[in-house]
């Protein structure tokens, strides 16, 4: 084997190069670890094996088990371990990820303000907002020893400079740097190792290629194993190895050692060959449903692979962390099986509570929401009110004024002293403390411990006052307060990779691994997982801050030819491979390529049908899943041919699973299976499953005249808020149309000259209705302008535009209103009683609560309940909604038309308005909606033409007494907006749905819609 001694260091290295990473075991790794496994005892210095990830490492241990030898005094080491042994007295220099993201976001954000060029300014705002891209290829260029203030676009490149300047200012050292200065000392310095051992590592390790030369330079005598070049990537590959050979000068006659041939290598070609390969070595191909099934056939396949004596070492790869690699080994888990879970998932730690997040979101959107959000998470801040009464009477201060500003929230409850709880809500808003918009680091860290300290939470202020020591005094410049909390949120990041006690065993036959890490191990058996479009090889996309072009250029100026002569490929001094997105897809590729080269008798390949973000859809299959279905059976892989795999494995996991058909008889299984069969029984109404209450309640339930109105049209939310008391409390992003509604109805509430409820007046002049209502709409107006005045902002831009709206649309509705004749009589938000009780039959009666908009009447009523008047009832709808006169050429037709407004929910509103108005004494009711589709010329609507529809009214009575209201709509509108379900709701066919309503609600039935 060869070696050559440095001149400066009394160490040699030997570089060994192998087909991979396997065949080196036989002929030079086991006879390494035979002959060093006792002497690493008696020698001062350690000995050391350099591996790129822990499952490498993981495998040495296993080899070394298998052939009887004793790996104590041997260390295992990855890069990280390695640069923080080799790093020792520059360790504290070399920042934190974190706050390298905070010191270029500081750079992207002072280029913004300084620049007077609007698309440099543009290109550094959306920077400092993102910086982690511009960081990204920052450590890319830096690595290859170049530097981004030359390369680049001009943006990147003035924050760059900045970047820099920063960065030696705090102190800090780059991770390049401090690899390349290690390398450098290494030459002179004494050795740090006894014997080292480099394996593993390739051309897809370039930018770690100065700590590894570094070590090797550390070391007494080091060996370092190389892989020979593979058609993906030829040129970094042949450069990575003659980089090796131009530092260290090997001799001629480098090992080579040949690898053994495996029964899986060609399938990643286009086609098998014509002998094909044999029964016993075809792939197995599983398809799931989804996530779930496909985890369930992997671990089944992983039983049946486990039965076969020739596994040895059973791989199941996987394209990344997420639910399918925690499912799966979830499923190992339950079946009794030990394995060892290389990619775990993620635990939340001290710092992954609600609070702490509740309160950072809180800083960096100060609005209505996120401190609701906050207190909610922290009643301790609450005092005496309950979280209940704050999110109603802050929720209802905003829709008042429609700006959720906190301190102008706050300010709009305080002045509200003839309300105690509103008061106590706006003091509670100003004891909550906020950091300032902009400051220094020092001093954002000052404010921090003064609110965390107010929190008692002095626990958090201690883990976070270790992250930012003296180098937060070398900012003396101030920045945005979103750059520190996003840095605050990500040095407070305490999630840790945990696994389940049945998955930690690294000595087992079974191994999750990423497929990143399987190249260069040795399986029996392997199961190539999560094979679909998008997943294996990763979709890479090409930066905009380093195209691919100028990546092909830097690696052609880097190139040259060594001292070997022609075809001796290595990198100038100071320089290493620049790898880009094309290059990151051919190494992914490679890595596939290996993997299928070690695999020796079993391979399984797996993909699922549908895609987890949309269920609805179809998930194609990768192109290395089609490529090897295609050289396995010598036929393309259509969606077809996917839909019958996915059943095949779906019957194959049922008969490989005979306990699965006990389980189904458990009760809570089998409970489930009964709930879902009635929900979609057509021949049956409404049940206990179905939002009905299996025997009526004895509390009286009592509805307002909106909810009845949308009884018909979303029955199950309506019963959700009246019988189980819950609604959605996430709020409608879209508050508009409601504030408006609400804006309209009180200033034309004040037509009659006071919101004298239940009062009738004389009706006023066209003057005095467009006076009043102004007036109104002006006062309020000037109280939100005073309001903002008062904590120092402008009234926004978008929230004149939309009171402009709702003033042009009062004074049209107030036109309209000014118009009508022969009714003298007004009176404005007239209360009905609570409840107020209206006869639908004999004996049944509706329980109703509501205000009407406006009555007119021909004459003053003698008393407060109408008795004897002849009345008009307005409802006022800021919509384009339509007038409420049937229209059809016959009376059966108009009759059969205002049935359906009924049904649809269109006049049930109005026609509990009339009912009650009837059931107070008038003797005669007319009905209209004022909207800006209709006019008051006459009554739309008499009373009398909605009460003969008598069974609808009972239809409701029984509704009210039964609690049966049923489920109608959907459940999520693909092209509308729905409310949302307080609880989890599946969605049923809408036949079935629209058979069950008509069997539960027979006075409900809609023919058209049936139809």
């Amino acid at each position: 084997m060869p070696r050559k001694k440095t001149e400066t260091n009394d160490n040699s290295v030997s570089l060994l190069i192998a087909s991979s990473f396997p065949a080196a075991w036989e002929t030079t790794l086991l006879p390494w670890f035979k002959r060093l496994s006792l002497a690493s005892f008696i020698t001062a210095k350690p000995t050391a094996v350099v591996t790129p990830y822990p499952s490498c490492a993981a495998f040495l241990r296993e080899k070394l088990v298998e052939n009887s030898i004793s790996s104590l005094g041997i260390k295992f080491l990855t890069p990280p371990q390695l640069r923080e042994l080799l790093l020792t007295d520059d360790a504290r220099a070399l920042p934190l990820r974190e706050h390298l993201r905070l010191l270029l976001a500081l750079a992207a954000e002072s280029v913004a303000e300084k620049s007077e060029d609007p698309d440099l300014a543009a290109i550094a705002k959306s920077i400092a907002r993102a910086p982690d891209n511009l960081l990204r290829v920052f450590d890319r260029v830096s690595a290859a020893g170049w530097d981004l203030d030359h390369v680049g676009p001009p943006a990147g490149r003035q924050i760059a400079i900045q970047f820099r300047n920063l960065v030696k200012k705090c102190g800090f050292q780059m991770i390049d740097e401090a690899d390349r200065n290690a390398m450098e000392s290494a030459r002179t310095a004494a050795p740090r190792f006894n014997e080292l051992l480099v394996v593993g590592f390739t051309a897809a390790h370039w930018p770690l290629l100065p700590l590894l030369q570094a070590a090797a330079l550390s070391a007494r005598s080091a060996i370092v194993v190389l892989e020979n070049p593979r058609e993906q990537i030829r040129a970094s590959d042949e450069s990575w190895i003659g980089t090796w050979e131009e530092n260290f000068k090997p001799s001629d006659q480098t090992t080579e050692i040949s690898e053994r041939a495996h029964p899986f290598s060609d399938l990643i070609q286009p086609a098998l060959t014509a002998n094909g390969a044999s029964n016993k070595e075809r792939p197995q191909f599983l398809v799931g449903l989804n996530a779930t099934e496909q985890a369930q056939a992997i671990s089944a396949m992983a039983l049946k692979f486990l039965e076969d004596e020739s596994c040895t070492r059973l791989g199941v790869l996987f394209p990344r962390t997420g639910a399918l690699a925690r499912l799966v080994s979830d499923f190992l888990t339950r079946a009794g099986l030990p394995h060892h879970d290389g990619i775990g998932h993620l635990h939340p730690g001290d710092f992954e509570q609600p609070m702490w997040r509740a309160w950072l979101q809180m800083q960096e959107n100060p609005q209505l929401e996120s401190v609701l959000q906050f207190l909610e998470t922290n009643p301790d801040s609450l005092g005496e009110l309950s979280i209940e009464e704050a999110r109603r009477l802050l929720r209802r201060a905003y829709r008042d004024i429609l700006i959720d500003d906190i301190n102008v929230l706050s300010t709009y409850c305080e002045r509200h002293t003839q309300k105690e709880a509103k008061v106590r809500v706006g003091k509670l808003l100003r004891e909550i403390k906020f950091l300032p918009a902009r400051s220094t680091l020092k001093n954002f860290l000052t404010e921090t411990e003064k609110i965390l300290s107010q929190l008692k939470w002095k626990n958090r202020w201690t883990q976070i006052c270790q992250f930012a020591d003296k180098w937060s005094d070398a900012l003396p410049s101030e920045f945005s307060r979103g750059i520190y909390l996003r840095w605050l949120q990500e040095i407070s990041n305490s999630f840790e990779v945990a696994r389940a006690t049945a998955a930690n065993h690294p000595y087992s036959r079974v191994h999750l691994l990423p497929y990143a890490e399987a190249e260069t191990q040795e399986w029996s058996h392997l199961i190539l997982a999560g094979l679909n479009q998008g997943e294996w090889p990763p979709a890479q996309s090409e930066s905009g801050f380093l195209p691919e072009d100028q990546i092909a250029e830097l690696n052609a100026r880097a190139a040259q030819r060594g001292q070997q002569g022609e075809g001796h490929l290595v990198l100038e001094k100071g320089k290493t491979f620049l790898i880009g997105a094309q290059d990151q897809r051919r190494i992914a590729l490679r890595r596939f390529a290996a993997a299928l080269d070690s695999v020796e008798h079993g391979l399984a390949i797996t993909a699922s049908l549908l895609q987890e973000s949309a269920p609805e859809r179809l998930w194609n299959p990768s192109e290395l899943f089609s490529q090897i279905y295609f050289a396995t059976e010598n036929t393309p892989l259509s969606q077809q041919t996917m839909s019958m795999l996915r059943e095949q494995t779906h019957v194959w996991l049922l008969d490989s699973n005979p306990a699965k058909s006990v389980r189904s008889k458990e009760p809570g299984i089998q409970q489930t299976r009964i709930a879902y069969d009635e929900r979609r029984r057509p021949d049956a109404a409404f049940g206990q499953y179905e939002f009905a209450l299996r025997d009526p309640i004895e509390r009286e339930i009592t509805l307002r005249t909106t909810e009845w109105d949308k009884v018909v049209k979303t029955p199950a939310l309506i019963w959700l808020k009246k019988y189980l008391g819950v609604e959605n409390e996430d709020p409608d992003l879209n508050q508009w149309t409601a504030a408006t509604g609400t804006w309209v109805h009180d200033w034309l509430a004040g037509i009659g000259g006071n919101k004298n409820e239940n009062v009738f007046v004389e009706f006023p002049t066209r003057n005095q209705i467009n006076e009043r209502s102004s007036q109104l709409a002006m006062a309020y107006r000037k109280m939100v302008t005073d309001l903002c005045a008062t904590v120092g902002r402008e009234v926004p831009d978008w929230w004149t535009s939309g009171w402009s709206n709702a003033f042009a649309l009062v004074r049209f509705l107030a036109n309209k209103l000014s118009e009508v004749e022969a009714w003298p009589q007004l009176a404005t938000e007239w209360n009905l009683d609570s409840p107020q009780l209206i006869s639908v039959s004999d004996e049944h009666k509706l329980r109703i609560r509501g205000r009407i908009d406006l009555i007119l009447a021909r004459k003053r009523p003698n008393d407060s309940k109408l008795t004897g008047a002849d009345i008009w009832i307005v409802d006022y709808k800021t919509g384009t909604v339509r007038s409420l006169v049937a229209s059809g050429r016959t009376d059966e037709a108009r009759l059969a038309n205002l049935r359906k407004k009924l049904v649809r929910g269109d006049a049930i509103q109005l026609g509990l308005y009339g009912l009650a108005a009837r059931e107070l004494g008038s003797a005669d009711v007319d009905l209209s909606i004022l909207s800006l589709r209709t006019e008051l010329d006459k009554p739309q609507l008499k009373i009398d033409a909605l009460a003969t529809f008598s069974d609808f009214w009972n239809e409701l009575y029984e509704m009210q007494e039964r609690g049966v209201f049923g489920l109608r709509g959907a459940i999520r509108n693909e092209f509308g907006f729905s409310p949302d379900y307080p609880l989890a709701t599946l969605s049923i066919d809408k036949e079935f749905l629209d058979e069950k309503w008509v069997l539960t609600h027979p006075a409900f039935a809609d023919d058209e819609e049936s139809s």
